[in-house]
């Protein structure tokens, strides 16, 4: 083998490291942002019955920082976004921030200053909540023929 060669063999293994690296920091960053917004369903299944039912109104909206998104359980795209809610007096918390995953179609319906969000809220802890999605759903059920 030649020493250009041997160079060429060299710079081809630099650049396939730093390829590695780059799609090493793409999984880790993708995978970091997804759990921020998959903790809130976490959340509510920890809770079960010992939550306290409550409801919030949104104030604030925010799509994640990098624009997640994710395929629903029936396939359908899911947006990332952050809600700022307004929680009532008795809630012990005048707001919380909730970062959950939102079926695109219910954007216009949840995504809203004013809209109102059903919650599950922690007794221990008032600023841990997580949506009551029976009622306030986050996906769109199947249509059933």
């Amino acid at each position: 083998m030649t020493i250009w060669e041997q160079i060429l063999w060299g710079v081809f293994a630099v650049m396939m490291g730093g390829a590695l690296v780059a799609c090493i920091s793409v999984v880790v960053v993708a995978t970091g942002e997804q759990r921020k917004y998959t903790k809130e369903q976490r959340i509510g299944k920890a809770l079960g019955s010992a939550s306290v039912a409550t409801q919030g109104t949104v104030i604030g909206v925010r799509r994640s920082e990098h624009q997640l998104t994710s395929p629903g359980t029936l396939g359908q795209r899911m947006v990332a976004l952050e809600l700022t809610l307004q929680m009532p007096p008795a809630s012990g918390v005048p707001t919380v921030v909730l970062r959950t995953l939102v079926d695109e179609l219910l954007l216009p319906r949840i995504a809203v200053p004013g809209a109102t969000i059903h919650l599950f809220q922690d007794p221990a802890n008032p600023a841990v909540v997580s949506v009551d999605r029976q009622r306030t759903p986050l996906e769109v059920a199947p249509a059933r023929g």
